[in-house]
């Protein structure tokens, strides 16, 4: 069998040698040829890599063995995950890999993930992991990271556990068997969507598509807002419908849907892309049982969602939320509009609901206003956000701004 395509084994080979050789084995079986990176810190290799500790130090600009001399474990786990993704980034770049796999306990699982999070999205990465099976957000952040649980931990070597490490080595071979770049065959729009604001997105789908559009959405949830974010940034979204810029709300009060980086709003901005920007779900912050609701906003009021629940914001908030949007809007040099449903912003903010309060959301409008560049077109529409007409419009908006962009006309 010819070997073809090349799988990047990641892995620390002091403490899990004997593993990545029975991956690097599966995988040259099913015709991939493996490039062996070592990321240990401990003590020497059990195999022999093709990627030493050094190789990855000296691409972070680092001496690994200084930082060991030292006992200084913590800054040699930081020098080869900063090395290891320059490598791997630059072994993409140059088409001399078609996918990665890495294994580890918590540690490991911590360096391999973080350089894999380097990696484009649609590049295969599968992660065997003793961890898998616990909160994994630390090391998927927003990539297309495959987690798979190795169930007992890379200690024994039994046929159980080759069983695990085959299945999970075909698996990244299988992926690797379809092209890992993402071709898109009509533009695509991103949209942010969540929980009790969704009908906004729902309406938008069939008006985009009937315009020549592909909608993808995105679950404002902290991760899927920054997920939305690294898409326009690698040059897959040609317009962004913003409807629910809700996780700054929950990013202020430590809610369900925390979690945002520095550049959440900013991207579409600074890459010109242009924007239609909404205050969905900005009227309420959502906490659960593991997000619990901060003191200080005891005696607000609420809305049950689901075990989750929606707590109102006050005009103190609005003025906050319209700091933070002109900010962040003002930034841009792509085109960007503001749409304004003047009769409420989520499910919870409509009349008869309560968290209706117009008198509030006006805060946030007036303030707003007055602190965007006058280049910021401010319109509003007497509907609630939830109503086709708002939908109608935003699209419509759109869709003009994509194309005016594209005939060179700002």
């Amino acid at each position: 069998m010819s070997l073809r395509k090349r799988l990047l084994i990641i892995a620390t080979l002091d403490t899990k040698g004997r593993e990545a050789a029975y991956i690097r084995e599966c995988a040259e079986q099913r015709g991939v040829k493996t490039l062996l990176m070592d990321v240990g810190t401990l003590r020497p290799s059990k195999i022999p890599p093709d990627l030493t500790r050094d190789d990855l130090a000296d691409a972070a600009g680092s001496e690994i063995k200084t930082n060991l001399a030292e006992q200084d474990r913590a800054t040699a786990v930081q020098t080869v995950q900063a090395g290891g993704a320059i490598l791997a980034t630059r072994l993409q770049q140059r088409g001399q890999i078609e996918g990665v796999i890495g294994l580890g306990g918590g540690t490991g699982t911590a360096i391999a993930t973080f350089i894999m999070r380097s990696l484009p999205f649609g590049f295969p990465k599968v992660m065997v992991s003793t961890v898998a099976s616990r909160d994994v957000r630390e090391y998927v952040g927003t990539k297309d990271i495959v987690m798979f649980h190795s169930v007992a931990d890379l200690l024994g070597f039994n046929d159980f556990m080759r069983h695990i490490l085959a299945q999970a080595a075909y698996a990244v071979c299988g992926m690797m068997e379809r092209e890992s770049a993402i071709r898109t065959e009509r533009p695509m729009v991103g949209v942010t969507a969540y929980g009790i604001n969704s009908g906004c997105a729902v309406l938008a789908e069939p008006l985009l598509d009937a315009r020549g559009y592909d909608m993808i959405g995105f679950h404002a949830n902290g991760c899927g807002g920054m997920a939305m974010e690294e898409l326009i940034a690698e040059g897959l979204i040609a317009g962004v419908l913003d409807f629910n810029p809700h996780e700054i709300a929950d990013e202020m009060f430590g809610g369900y849907c925390k979690g945002i980086g520095p550049e959440r709003l900013e991207t579409a901005g600074r890459m010109g892309i242009p924007l239609v920007f909404a205050p969905g779900g900005l009227d309420n912050a959502v906490f659960s049982p593991y997000y619990p609701m901060p003191d200080e906003l005891k005696g607000r009021r609420t809305h049950g969602h689901d075990t989750r629940f929606c707590v109102r914001m006050e005009a103190a908030e609005m003025e906050k939320f319209a700091r933070i949007v002109a900010e962040k809007l003002n930034k841009g040099r792509g085109p960007v509009r503001v749409l304004i449903p003047m009769k409420g912003w989520s499910d919870a903010d409509k009349e008869g609901m309560p968290l209706f309060d117009p008198a509030v959301d006006r805060v946030f409008t007036d303030k707003l206003k007055a602190l965007l560049d006058p280049r910021v077109i401010v319109e509003e529409l007497d509907v609630h956000i939830s109503e086709p007409a708002f939908a109608a419009r935003a699209v419509e908006i759109l869709d003009g701004m994509i194309k005016a962009s594209h005939s060179g006309d700002s």
